[in-house]
């Protein structure tokens, strides 16, 4: 017997897919407020939240990225040694120069 997948949208904008093999009566329970789609809407809406997802780890490390860096500044301009400025304020940045102190 075949096998079936059923495939459903959640009221949150997840996504989920549900199988149930051709031996089986019936299929497991459709979670509340789930609306069913098809392969290809399953296929885009799990791509765009992988997209999504990834845009916002990468928001986060530009944001921790600027951060250390104005620590770096911050560190600098109390004359704090340029190497334990870096150290200490985890900024890596090639374009944050010393400013001579």
């Amino acid at each position: 017997m075949k096998n079936t997948t059923r495939y459903y949208q959640l009221p949150g904008g997840s996504f989920t897919a549900s199988e149930c093999s051709g031996f089986e009566e019936r299929q497991a329970p459709v979670p509340d407020g789930a609306v069913e789609i098809n392969a290809q809407e399953y296929e885009t809406g799990v791509a765009a939240l992988e997209a999504a997802r990834a845009q916002w780890a990468a928001d986060q490390r530009a944001a921790e990225a600027a951060a250390a860096c104005e620590d770096y500044e911050a560190l600098i301009a109390a004359g704090v040694p340029e190497a334990t400025a870096r150290r200490m304020s985890g900024c890596t940045a090639v374009e944050v120069e010393s400013n001579g102190s």
